[in-house]
């Protein structure tokens, strides 16, 4: 079965920490939850506490400032409004056109860092 999407919207089948099961799992190891004393990641903590399944669901996602969405890395705020628009089973769908095209992903987009650059090319 594959990994899910995170609560952030960074996709955990594709991502480089082999180790991690994601967020959602019963041993999440997310390299920003770990900056954290409890462990928890913010965005989980948040979507857990309103009862959604990412933050793609939260009207207030294009403008929050919680959690990995505050870190400076803007690639998972641009996976989560294109989820919002596009839905999960497009997002999956697109990650992998753009990995057969030649795209590093989570690594390229992460170095991207511009929410309309990355939207535009899940657009494009």
């Amino acid at each position: 079965m594959p990994k899910e999407i995170g609560y952030c919207g960074n996709h955990c089948e594709y991502c480089f920490f082999a180790d991690c099961d994601g967020c959602k799992s019963n041993s999440p190891s997310c390299s920003y939850a770990n900056l954290f004393d409890n462990k928890k990641c913010p965005n989980a903590v948040c979507c857990e506490s309103k009862a959604i399944y990412g933050c793609w669901q939260c009207d207030k996602v294009k403008a929050c400032e919680i959690g990995f969405f505050s870190s400076g890395e803007n690639d998972a705020k641009a996976y989560a409004l294109y989820i919002k628009k596009n839905g999960a089973e497009k997002y999956t769908k697109r990650i992998l056109e753009l990995i057969n095209n030649g795209y590093n992903y989570p690594k390229e987009f992460k170095d991207i860092n511009d929410i309309e650059k990355i939207l535009e090319i899940f657009e494009s």
